[in-house]
């Protein structure tokens, strides 16, 4: 598998925050952060969570999201505590 980022790399911390990364579908989420942190997916901007996850320290993962959804960064799994070492990218892949 190919991926091309499309955006810059970006923090998202707390909901206050959120973005959709311009859009994405795919995201590559980055914790650059020596501890582990938790990640967010809200319903469009209502605030409403659906989903989080467990991400490792100095770890990468590819996730899927409606374009209309937000995502943002947390400290603690009940979204709350502010971290900035978890950078989106919007992703799109190729051949």
């Amino acid at each position: 598998m190919k991926i091309e980022p499309l955006t810059v790399a970006a923090s998202a911390s707390l909901t206050a925050a959120a973005s959709n990364v311009s859009d994405a579908q795919q995201v590559l989420v980055q914790n650059t952060g020596t501890a582990a942190a938790y990640v967010h997916i809200e319903s469009g901007t209502s605030g409403n969570r659906y989903a989080s996850f467990y991400v490792p320290n100095k770890s990468n993962i590819i996730v899927r999201k409606n374009t209309t959804d937000e995502i943002f960064a947390s400290a603690a799994a009940a979204g709350t505590g502010a971290n900035t070492n978890v950078l989106f990218t919007k992703l799109g892949f190729y051949g």
